[in-house]
C-alpha cells in the first residue's frame, strides 16, 4: 500500500482570457470546483488505477470537506479537523491553458496528523508533498525519518516550497527519502547537480514540460519525450498526473523508461481538460505499457 501525507485542497478554477497588468482587471469567463491538493490529486490518480492507496491530511467541517471527501472514493482515508475551513486554492487559467495559484491554507496550514506505530507497520510506500505551512518540512522529516526506520520506502516531491529553502536544508529530508520526483525549474532552484541529489536518493526523476521527463539512477540516466496533444486546456495538476502514472509503473514493478512513458502520458491526458483529476482509463494505461517504448 502506498500512502499519501499532504494537504487536503479544494480547487476553485476562474478562466480568463488572458492576466491584466499589474493593478488591472480580467473578466472571469466560468468558474469550476474540482478536488485538489498534488499529494491527493497523485493519490486519487493511483487509486484509479487500482492500487490501495491510503491518504493522511487536515481537513475542515464545511462543505468543501464533503466535496473533498466524496472525490477521494477507493481511498482509505485518515483525516483529521484542524480548522473550520477547507483548505482552498484559487486558480487561474487563462486561454493558453497557464495558471497561477492563490492559496487560503485553513486547515491544510495546520498540519496535526495522526500517524500512529500501526499506520508505518501497515503501508509499503510513503509518498511526501508539502504542506502550506511553517511546520510542514519538520513534519515530513520526522515521517520520513520513521518510514526509514520500518525499512519502508520514500518519495518525495519537493515543489517549491521545499526547493526554495536550499539545497542544504532538503538535505534533512533527503537523507530519509529514496526517490525525488521535481520539474525541471525546480530542480534549477537548488543550484546542485544530479549526482548532488543522487549522493542521498536511489532515483531522481525530473520532469521536462513539453520536453518530455527523466529518470537518474547512479548507473544509468533514462529519457522519455512528450506526448504530443491537439490544445492544452489547462496545465493544473500535470506534474501530479505525471507523479501519479509514474508510480502506477513504479510500483508494478516496471522498468524506468516505461514508468516515465506512463507518467508521460497521462499527463498529457490530463492537461487536455480543466482541473487536476482528469485520468484516462486504466484500460488506455494497459495499452501503454503494452506498447513498451514504440510511439
Amino acid at each position: 500500500m502506498i500512502a499519501g501525507v499532504g494537504p487536503a485542497l479544494v480547487d476553485y478554477i476562474y478562466t480568463i482570457d488572458e492576466y491584466p497588468q499589474r493593478g488591472g482587471h480580467a473578466i472571469v469567463k466560468n468558474f469550476i470546483r474540482m478536488p485538489g491538493g498534488a499529494c491527493a490529486n497523485v493519490i486519487a490518480g493511483l487509486a484509479s488505477f487500482g492500487i490501495r492507496c491510503r491518504f493522511y491530511s487536515t481537513i475542515g467541517r464545511d462543505e468543501d470537506a464533503k466535496f473533498f471527501i466524496e472525490s477521494m472514493r477507493g481511498v482509505d482515508l485518515k483525516l483529521n479537523v484542524t480548522h473550520e475551513l477547507t483548505g482552498r486554492v484559487d486558480v487561474y487559467v487563462d486561454r493558453y491553458g497557464e495558471r497561477t495559484f492563490f492559496v487560503h491554507p485553513n486547515a491544510s496550514g495546520i498540519v496535526e496528523l495522526r500517524i500512529d506505530e500501526e499506520d508505518y507497520e501497515e503501508v509499503d510506500y510513503f509518498y511526501l508533498d508539502p504542506f502550506p505551512s511553517k511546520r510542514s518540512f519538520q513534519v515530513h522529516v520526522e515521517i520520513a525519518k520513521k518510514a526509514k526506520e520500518h525499512g519502508k520506502f520514500v518519495v518525495l516531491n519537493p515543489g517549491y516550497p521545499y526547493t526554495l529553502l536550499g539545497f542544504e536544508r532538503l538535505k534533512e529530508l533527503l537523507r530519509f527519502t529514496d526517490l525525488v520526483i521535481i520539474s525541471e525549474p525546480e530542480f534549477k532552484n537548488l543550484n546542485v547537480s544530479e549526482d548532488d541529489l543522487l549522493e542521498f536518493v536511489r532515483i531522481l526523476v525530473i520532469t521536462l514540460g513539453s520536453k518530455g521527463s527523466k529518470a537518474v539512477t547512479e548507473e544509468k540516466t533514462f529519457y522519455q519525450p512528450a506526448f504530443k496533444v491537439e490544445r492544452v486546456v489547462d496545465t493544473t495538476g500535470a506534474g501530479d498526473a505525471f507523479s501519479a502514472g509514474f508510480l502506477y509503473g513504479f510500483l508494478k514493478g516496471l522498468p524506468l523508461d516505461i514508468c516515465l512513458r506512463l507518467g508521460n502520458f497521462v499527463a498529457s491526458y490530463n492537461i487536455q481538460y480543466y482541473g487536476a483529476r482528469n485520468f484516462p482509463p486504466r484500460e488506455e494505461v494497459y495499452k501503454i505499457i503494452q506498447a513498451g517504448n514504440e510511439y
